[in-house]
């Protein structure tokens, strides 16, 4: 695939070349700056084969951010909900999974014989019912209560009363005072008519003797421990698209009480209703919304709910959660979602999730056909954001609901990679409002640092065939590019329709940190690294070419001896092969040409009898190859031609040929110097220089060399190159000067080439070069070959 690749024309764009992996840095040097440079310069735009290479600064936000980042949701902490408020106008709150709170006072009074009773209606749940009350405790103490809702244990034992209702829709009585009291005392201003629909709700009722000693003059809060509201599940819906239940949308009595994260974050979506009038405000299945976002079904990515709640499950986790109708809503579906190990998401602009507990298969993958533009991409982390500890706590029912802290979550693996060697600690408190279990939230605190730590993150314009969506995973195909064999995650699609195209955020994800956040291997894998790109080229491999010994044959019948050298380049990234010869024994090699990949022989002819060395080497844009050397090759002397009278024709340019066939080369000299030569603006560089004995035959003097010259800083630029003949003095043979493209870039092979006809002697010819302005932000000459060959007189 790699020459198909070169021709793309795909551009990669790199942000924050260095990537720290375990102490030592790795950056894009091999091939990738210009002149072999290894730093990339902000807005350097660079080539490599057919791939455009640019450093800029890439900006993580939305998904991004939040992907590659240990964000914490700003909502109250669940534990606040423990102490008791009196506020007719708090706002509604909303117990999802298994909670603890003492709830929100609406009415309180003393009334009976001396005062002596004191009653409290409060709220523990709008938008109800909910599926249970499992749990009192007043003080630290846990009484039992008859069926009357007396209290019959503990030192509460008949000084104490409990009425409570689950908030059915429509409430079927108002909470009660206690029977029994004296007098028949009833709490004032509460009636049989104060029914609190869609609330739940209790009476809570202290007596107090003459001598105060029940109570002590001090009311013990009451924390209730309930199973919370009713959601709606598409997993348990047949009609639903794998479904499978009675569950229906516009049904609430058909909901079930869950603990599951997810679906607690998709009621959340829908909003909590109440009422009694169907589709009065938008809804399918309720008047008034009273909490939560309260989007329509079709805006809703029920599948990305669905998918995720599974792998809840999967996980063996629990949510519990209090929120409030006063919280940012965006910030309760956060904590849900991270409760849950996923983060907010949009799916063609539905709201949507993306579970990151698990790992994916990668439904795609992508080549540099795929893609349609530029390729942004940044690989390395922010020290910020970048964590290899986290400090969780979690809501813990056993510490009487209050947040607990459990063990830090670390690794030395992550620390000595930090350190580069050395272990740092970076570590962040995250606080899990929702997660009611100190495992699972270890679990996410491990996942949550995995993430942070996917340092390979970036953007992309992809074809619109390739349909992915928010959470697909992909592979990169593209052999010649540093993300190839990388494995990705889909954050955001934002579709081009103008030009159908889909601009894909994604980051890195690599699968080895599930089993690890899970307790199945005992350290988390590397942090992703991607591998420089390697501009280099492989040299010939031994036996790929062959040189032995031959003749060319002339029009007249002489022969030349000739080295003749067969075989093939099998290597795909060369894009020449180089020739070269030199006698056995000595230490400089000899250009003998640049050839297309494709040649399969090549002849060297002009040689003397004796024993010769050859060697080929490739070329990979602007990198060789080391030479690797082909096998000795003895040759013999050359035969004089059988014609005769051939009259003019007969002058002897040497003394052992006394015919010279048309067109022969007689003599031949080359000069050549590998590596870069920085030029130097308006003034003329030598850049090659060969000396030359003739015997007045002519002459053809050419130059071959790679200019590259990027960027003036003012204006335009072009480059003027001339052939000269220095010793002796004989002025300039070749004068021409090179326009840039668009007045900014001019790179590529130059062949300025002359033909004299000099009398007999020894004579230096050079190559200079100048600019037609200074500060070019590059301006090289590479690979400067300069040859004279002579032919026959």
């Amino acid at each position: 695939m790699g020459k198909a690749i070169k021709t793309i024309g795909t551009a990669i764009l790199i942000v924050g070349a260095a990537v720290a992996t375990g102490g030592a840095s790795l950056a894009l040097s091999a091939g990738v700056g210009l002149g072999g440079a290894a730093s990339l310069a902000g807005g350097t735009l660079l080539t490599v084969g057919g791939f455009s290479v640019s450093a800029t600064t890439l900006i993580a936000t939305g998904a991004l951010l939040q992907a590659t980042s240990a964000v914490q949701p700003d909502v109250k902490p669940s534990s606040s909900n423990v102490e008791w408020t009196a506020d007719p106008n708090a706002p509604n709150r909303f117990p999802f999974g298994r909670v603890g709170g003492a709830g929100n006072i609406i009415h309180n009074a003393t009334y009976g014989p001396d005062k002596m009773y004191v009653g409290f209606v409060g709220v523990m749940a709008a938008s109800g019912p909910i599926n249970g009350w499992v749990g009192f405790k007043a003080d630290g103490l846990s009484p039992s209560f008859d069926a009357n809702g007396k209290a019959i244990t503990t030192d509460y034992a008949n000084e104490m009363w409990l009425d409570r209702l689950n908030g059915d829709q429509p409430a079927s009585r108002a909470l009660a005072s206690p029977t029994g009291l004296k007098n028949s005392a009833t709490m004032p201003r509460w009636g049989s008519s104060y029914k609190l629909s869609g609330k739940a709700a209790y009476m809570y009722t202290l007596s107090e003797n003459s001598k105060f000693t029940a109570y002590e003059g001090k009311v013990p809060t009451g924390v209730h421990t309930i199973e919370g509201l009713f959601c709606y599940d598409p997993r348990l819906d047949s009609t639903y698209p794998g479904g499978s239940g009675a569950c229906r949308l516009d049904d609430p009595t058909t909901w079930p009480y869950t603990t599951n994260a997810y679906i607690h974050a998709l009621s959340w979506a829908i909003g909590r209703w109440e009422g009694l009038t169907a589709g009065a405000a938008g809804a399918p299945y309720a008047s008034m919304k009273v909490g939560g976002i309260g989007a329509r079904a079709d805006s809703i990515d029920m599948a990305s709910y669905v998918e995720a709640a599974n792998i809840f499950d999967d996980n063996g986790w629990a949510c519990s959660a209090y929120p409030d109708a006063d919280q940012s809503k965006a910030a309760v579906l956060d904590s849900f979602l991270q409760a849950g190990g996923g983060i907010y998401a949009e799916r063609q602009g539905r709201i949507s999730c993306l579970h990151r507990a698990a790992p994916r298969s990668s439904v795609v993958t992508v080549t540099a056909d795929d893609t349609a533009g530029t390729v942004e991409y940044d690989c390395t982390t922010s020290l910020l954001d970048r964590i290899n500890t986290i400090r969780p706590e979690f809501w813990s029912e056993a510490n009487d609901w209050q947040m607990a802290p459990t063990a830090e979550v670390t690794s030395s693996v992550w620390r000595e990679e930090d350190g580069q060697g050395v272990e740092v600690t970076r570590s962040k408190g995250i606080t899990y409002n929702y997660v009611p279990g100190s495992k699972q939230a270890r679990e996410l605190a491990a996942l949550q640092i995995a993430h942070t730590r996917e340092g390979i993150r970036g953007t992309a314009p992809l074809r619109h065939y390739l349909d992915l969506e928010v959470g697909d995973c992909f592979e990169w195909d593209v052999p010649e590019a540093v993300l190839n064999g990388l494995k990705c995650i889909v954050l955001n699609v934002d579709p081009d329709l103008e030009n159908d195209i889909l601009n894909v955020t994604f980051v890195s994800e690599t699968d080895g940190k599930y089993p690890f956040a899970f307790g199945q291997t005992d350290d988390p894998p590397p942090a992703p690294a991607i591998d420089a790109l390697d501009l280099t080229v492989a040299p010939p491999e031994t036996g790929d070419w062959i040189a032995v010994a031959g003749t060319i044959t002339g029009d007249d019948g002489s022969e030349a001896p000739a080295i003749v050298i067969t075989g093939a380049v099998a290597n795909d990234t060369a894009d020449q092969a180089l020739f070269w010869y030199r006698r056995s024994g000595a230490t400089d090699w000899l250009p003998a040409g640049v050839e297309s990949p494709e040649i399969i022989a090549k002849q060297i002819a002009g040689l003397t009898n004796g024993d010769w060395e050859t060697g080929v080497s490739y070329r990979r844009g602007r990198r060789s190859s080391t030479i690797t050397v082909l096998a000795p090759v003895a040759i013999g002397g050359a035969k004089a031609s059988t014609f005769v009278d051939q009259g003019a024709l007969a002058v002897l340019d040497q003394t052992d040929t006394p015919q010279i066939s048309p067109n022969a080369v007689t003599n031949y000299a080359a000069s050549y110097t590998d590596g870069t030569l920085a030029l130097s603006g308006t003034s003329f560089v030598t850049i090659q220089t060969v000396t030359f004995t003739t015997t007045g035959g002519p002459l053809e003097i050419k130059a071959n060399f790679f200019l590259n010259i990027h960027h003036p800083t003012v204006g335009g630029i072009s480059a003027r190159v001339r052939i000269v003949q220095s010793l002796p003095f004989g002025g300039n043979l070749f004068d021409q000067t090179f326009a840039a493209i668009a007045d900014d870039f001019l790179q590529g092979w130059q062949t300025p080439t002359i033909h004299v006809t000099p009398a007999a002697g020894t004579y230096t010819y050079d190559v200079i070069v100048s600019l037609s302005v200074a500060g070019a932000a590059v301006e090289t000459v590479q690979s400067r070959l300069l040859s004279v060959q002579e032919f026959k007189r």
